[in-house]
This record gives structure tokens, C-alpha cells and sequence, in this order.
């Protein structure tokens, strides 16, 4: 009972994770290979948010309050707008709700910053103001050339990271769309604050990136971060190229500003560069700045991808090496192995399903696993991949190649992977084990019956014998004459003779079913003249003609005692049961070796046969026919079947004309017959 309510509890809250998962999905830091990492990236990602929230909260204070001496004294503080800031706490919140799994808000502020991106992306596109400028505040100070107004780069980092978010909260998932728009929007806030780091300040619009103040790139590369990075494994990512290819494409993209800038500076243009304190343009030293710092970039970024290769070939390595002892494993299992998908297509097989099915593993794969197992999956939901497959270990029916069905155990076990559902099965072959128990039975109920059959026909002997000496004593008692003594003891004898025979029989019996012994080469033809000759001086053999018609040179390779068996009882039967009325009773034994190389072992005689209809019960246990021509114990042709299915063969009875036939067939390997072929 506790072990169920346990079961029931755990699945309880398998139940509840699932449903947990469904409805909050970003708020779960799933199972990877690498999970602190994806609880990493999650908590930094809160960081970022509150650090925008932080920021944007600062700012919008700053210009509420019209602190003048802040705005005299750190002018640049005041390069982010009223409504950048406050773009930046719509974004942090919307960042903290899709980390905490509130979709549906996160969603809504998404949309909100994508609107106010794209308010101010597209006014100088349709060249009209809009009352957002100075909607909700009037500048004191005049900072950039247009107070109030979002500069066409931050309005469009605003949008990508809207996107990103928005994309996130609808599906759920680490899509390749979230992290290309995030890698840009950080591209570009890291070109910008490098450019910052070199003294590189462009003023020229749109498309090139200017009005952004340091702290406006600070948050936008803080949000775009975990954006690029949260849950990138589950895609098969490596998060470290992903780094070191936005580290180049950053400074890729602030080379290429800041040549642009020197071309026009170069041409007279415009004074697009600094100047030095002593009046002479800056373009020689930054050249020089920016060779020096693109070879530590670069210096850098080289030894870190040959790092990050070494490491990543070390671990491909061992994966390979993990991934080939598990697969020596599985193939050298005595159980069958397969994977399946949830239509039932065969993705993998190992060795020993070729053993099991016959089949090779090559032509099992891409087959429908209904043909080998058709009770695997039902057949009314063979066309729904969410097919009920998985179960605990069962009795099922298998299909050979050959078409043979045979009794199979299988269990199923479902493998949830991010992209798919696959199925895993391991096969036992139970034909034996079912051919085993069924011996059982079978052995059981002979038992049964011969334990009555057996009691009886001792019990019936033991108890005439008793009652004729009874008889005996009376009559010594009377001094009866020897002449009326005769019959009773002659009657004893009888009994006592069948006694013995029923007792041989039964030890016969007994060693053809507990006989361990080894093949051995035995001449046939000289087998079975010695049993004749054994069996010649029974009462009714005097009156029978043997003919035996087998090859001197026929050896076989069997277990003589067994052999022995055979041959005593079925040549002692047609002795016993020849037909009085003939005038010449013949048994004739023969073998010869059929093309399909069994040995054929035939015993005919002309005696009384069966009538028709008994052959079904022949090879019974105790099964007797013509009782009043013999006293047998109806145990002779059960041990001949029971001693040729122990040697791997069978035996048949044919109806003559007049008289019977049995057949004997016994397997041979390919040189079992080598005097017979010679």
C-alpha cells in the first residue's frame, strides 16, 4: 500500500511539473547537458531586467526633476531620452515576466515597446512629427538634436528586443529567430560601447549608429544577452561559438564605422572625427588604437577557439568512446534491442533481433514493427503518432521470417526527447521456456496417470498370486494329488511373469527419461541381428521368419541404449503379436539413408495390425490393443516414441495390406553417414 501511494504521488507530480511546464515554460530551467548553465543564464537575465528597470527609473527621475548642475555636469548622462528610459522600464518588465512565466504580460509590454520603436523608427521614413516627442515631458535641457526623440538605432534595438521577447512569450521555445534579432541588437551595443572605449564618436544619422549614450548601449547589450544564451543548448548550440562569433561580428562592425568615419574625414567631408587638444586630426592614433587593440582582439579570440576546439574534440571523443561501449552493449545482449518511432518505424535492431526474427538488421530498419510484433501497437491507431506504445513487460506473439509465429516477452519503455518521441523495446524469445512448460504439463498428467495405471496393474498381479497361494496351501492342507496343483501353479507363474514384465517396463521407463549418455558409432545391421537373436527364443518367435535388409557398412552415430530400446520394442511386438493363423510369420527390418540425409529405420511385420480408427492413441501411455493375444503392459511404443524424440526424430505407423509398419527417422550432420555413402 505504500509503495502504490508513493507510485501514485510521484506520478501526481510528474503531472504537475508537465502542466507546470505547458503554462510557464520559460519559467522552468530544463534538463540539459549542461543545467547550471541554463539556471545561469536565467538568473541573468532577471539581473539585466532589473538593471534596465534600474537605469530607465534613474533617468526618467533625472528629467523629472530637471536637476540642472547633474545636467551641466554630466551632460552625456542625458543623452538617453525621457522616452528611452522609459522604453527601458517597459522592457525590463516585460523581460521579468517572461522569465516568471506571466505569458500573457510579457506579451503585452512586448507589443507596447515594439509600438514606441516603431513610432519614432518610421518619422523620418514619412517625414511627420508625432506628439510623442513631448507627449509626456517637455526637455529642460536640449541634449541631442532632437529632444525627446528616440535616435533612429535605438529605436530599432527597441524593436528587435520587443521581437525577441515577443517571439519567446508566444512560443515558448529558444527559436532561431530570438537569437538572431538578440545577437544583433547585442552586435550592436557592443560596437557602440567599444567605440566609446576608443573615443570614436560618429554624428551622422541613421543607418549608421549614432545618438546612443554609453548607459542606452550598457542595457541594451544586458537585455540582448540572455536573450542570445537562455536555453540555446536545447537547439545543439555550443553557447561559447556563439560568443566568440558576436565578439568578432562586434568588432567587425565597429571597424567597419569607424573607416567609413576616417574615409569621410580623409575626403573633407565633414568633421566626422575628434580633433586633438592641439588641432590636428586624431585618424593616425586611433589607426594605430585600433591596430593594436584588433590584434589582442583577435590574439584573443584565436587562442579561445583553439581552446574551445581542443575541449570540444576531447568531449566528442568521449562521447564517440561512450556512444561505442554502449553500443558493443546492446549488441552483445542476449535480448533483443530495438528502437522504434511513434508510427512504428524500426530505427535500430541489434544483433540479437537477427537471432530472434531472422531477419538481418539492415533489412529491419525503416520496416513497420507491426510486422514482426503485430500486437505492439493496435491497429486502429496505426495512424497516430501518439499511438499508446510504451507498457510493462507482457506475452505477445512474433512473427519469423519464415512465418512462423512463436511467443515472445516484450516491454516498452518511452523515450521523450525535445524534438520527438521515440520507443524502446526489449524482446525475449520465450519458445523454449513455453516448449519447456508445456513438457510439464505434459510429463505431469503422464505422471498422474501413470502413478494410477501403474498401481493397479501392480496391485492386480500381487493380489492373484496371493489368493492362488492361499489356494495352494489350502489344497497341500487336503494333500491334493501334484497333477491338481499343476494349473494353480502354473496360473502363479503367469502372474508373477507379467508382474515382472510390468516391473521391467517401468524401469525402461525410468532410464529413458533420466539416460544421460554420450553418441557413439554403431553399426546398425549388427545392432539389430543381436536384438533378433536376443528375442529369438520367445514362445511365439520360434514360429517367425526375420529378415533383416540393411547394409554392413551403415554406421551411425546415436546413443546406443537408447538405440537398444527402440529396437527391443518394436521387434518384441511384432513377435507378440503375429498372427496365429498365417502360416508364416514375418518381420522384416530395413534402413537406408533418404536424400534429405535422415536415416529411415523401417520394422514391418504381417501380424494382426490395427484396427481402424486406433492409431490415434498408439504411442499412449498404457494404450494396449489385442489384450487376449499378449499380457503387455501398454508401455513399449510410448517408450520408443519417447526415446526417438529424445534423439531428435520421429516415428510413424503405417497400415499395410496385412499386418504394420513403424518408421523410424533420425537426423544426421553431414558426415553422420560416412560408410553409408562410401
Amino acid at each position: 500500500m505504500a509503495h502504490a501511494q508513493a507510485m501514485e504521488e510521484h506520478q501526481a507530480g510528474r503531472r504537475a511539473t508537465t502542466q507546470s511546464e505547458r503554462r510557464y515554460p520559460w519559467n522552468v530551467v530544463r534538463e540539459s547537458r549542461k543545467p547550471t548553465l541554463g539556471i545561469t543564464w536565467h538568473k541573468a537575465g532577471l539581473a539585466a531586467a532589473m538593471l534596465s528597470i534600474l537605469v530607465g527609473t534613474c533617468m526618467g527621475s533625472l528629467w523629472l526633476l530637471k536637476v540642472g548642475f547633474v545636467a551641466d555636469a554630466l551632460p552625456i548622462l542625458f543623452r538617453m531620452q525621457f522616452n528611452t528610459a522609459v522604453s527601458f522600464v517597459l522592457s525590463g518588465c516585460a523581460m521579468i515576466a517572461l522569465l516568471t512565466g506571466a505569458s500573457r504580460s510579457a506579451t503585452a509590454l512586448s507589443l507596447t515597446v515594439i509600438f514606441i520603436g516603431l513610432a519614432f523608427l518610421l518619422e523620418p521614413i514619412l517625414h511627420a512629427g508625432h506628439p510623442l516627442d513631448r507627449l509626456l515631458l517637455d526637455p529642460f535641457r536640449q541634449t541631442a538634436p532632437y529632444p525627446g526623440h528616440l535616435a533612429s538605432g535605438t529605436a530599432l534595438s527597441f524593436v528587435l528586443i520587443g521581437v525577441c521577447m515577443l517571439v519567446s512569450a508566444v512560443t515558448g521555445k529558444p527559436t532561431l529567430l530570438r537569437i538572431v534579432l538578440a545577437a544583433t541588437v547585442l552586435m550592436t551595443a557592443a560596437a557602440t560601447l567599444l567605440g566609446y572605449g576608443l573615443q570614436v564618436i560618429t554624428e551622422s544619422n541613421w543607418p549608421r549608429y549614432g545618438h546612443m549614450s554609453p548607459h542606452t548601449a550598457l542595457c541594451f547589450a544586458a537585455l540582448a544577452l540572455p536573450l542570445v544564451f537562455l536555453r540555446v543548448e536545447e537547439r545543439d548550440y555550443h553557447a561559447s561559438t556563439i560568443a566568440a562569433m558576436l565578439g568578432a561580428a562586434s568588432y567587425l562592425l565597429l571597424l567597419g564605422l569607424t573607416l567609413l568615419d576616417l574615409q569621410d574625414a580623409f575626403e573633407g567631408t565633414g568633421p566626422t572625427v575628434s580633433i586633438d587638444p592641439d588641432g590636428k586630426t586624431a585618424s593616425q592614433p586611433i589607426l594605430a588604437g585600433l591596430l593594436v587593440v584588433s590584434g589582442i582582439v583577435y590574439a584573443f579570440l584565436i587562442v579561445y577557439a583553439f581552446r574551445n576546439a581542443q575541449r570540444y574534440r576531447s568531449m566528442a571523443l568521449q562521447l564517440r568512446e561512450s556512444q561505442e561501449r554502449m553500443s558493443a552493449l546492446i549488441d552483445t545482449a542476449a535480448d533483443g534491442i530495438i528502437t522504434i518511432d511513434a508510427r512504428g518505424t524500426i530505427l535500430s535492431a541489434n544483433h540479437a533481433m537477427e537471432t530472434i526474427f531472422r531477419y538481418r538488421s539492415e533489412d529491419m530498419l525503416g520496416r513497420d514493427i507491426r510486422t514482426l510484433i503485430p500486437e505492439l501497437m493496435p491497429q486502429a491507431d496505426k495512424d497516430d503518432p501518439e499511438a499508446q506504445i510504451a507498457c510493462a513487460p507482457r506475452e505477445v506473439e512474433g512473427i519469423r521470417r519464415t512465418g512462423i509465429r512463436f511467443p515472445l516477452d516484450l516491454s516498452v519503455a518511452r523515450i521523450e526527447l525535445d524534438s520527438t518521441v521515440l520507443y524502446s523495446g526489449i524482446i525475449r524469445d520465450i519458445s523454449e521456456r513455453k516448449q519447456h512448460e508445456q513438457d510439464i504439463l505434459e510429463a505431469n498428467a503422464e505422471l498422474e496417470e501413470f502413478a494410477y495405471r501403474t498401481s493397479h496393474d501392480l496391485r492386480a498381479p500381487i493380489a492373484s498370486s496371493i489368493g492362488l497361494t492361499a489356494i495352494m496351501r489350502d489344497m497341500i492342507g487336503l494333500q491334493a494329488p501334484g497333477t491338481q496343483l499343476a494349473p494353480v501353479i502354473e496360473r502363479l507363474e503367469r502372474g508373477l511373469q507379467k508382474l515382472d514384465g510390468l516391473i521391467e517396463n517401468i524401469i525402461q521407463l525410468k532410464r529413458s527419461r533420466l539416460l544421460d549418455e554420450s553418441v557413439t558409432s554403431i553399426p546398425l545391421a549388427s545392432a539389430v541381428k543381436e536384438t533378433v537373436e536376443r528375442l529369438r527364443f520367445m514362445d511365439p518367435a520360434r514360429q517367425v521368419s526375420f529378415v533383416v535388409d540393411i547394409p554392413e557398412t551403415l554406421i551411425i552415430h546415436t546413443k546406443q541404449e537408447r538405440l537398444r530400446m527402440i529396437l527391443d520394442n518394436l521387434i518384441s511386438n511384432a513377435i507378440k503379436y503375429a498372427d496365429p493363423h498365417e502360416e508364416t510369420s514375418k518381420v522384416a527390418v530395413d534402413a537406408a539413408i533418404t536424400d534429405d540425409g535422415w536415416l529411415e529405420l523401417r520394422v514391418s511385420d504381417n501380424g494382426l495390425g490395427l484396427e481402424e480408427g486406433d492409431e490415434a492413441g498408439l504411442f499412449q501411455m498404457f494404450k494396449r490393443f489385442h489384450p487376449y493375444r499378449s499380457d503387455g503392459s501398454g508401455l513399449g511404443l510410448y517408450i520408443v516414441k519417447k526415446s526417438v524424440e529424445h534423439l531428435g526424430g520421429t516415428v510413424a505407423y503405417i497400415r499395410l495390406d496385412k499386418g504394420s509398419r513403424f518408421v523410424i527417422r533420425l537426423p544426421g550432420g553431414n558426415d553422420a553417414w560416412p560408410s553409408a555413402h562410401s
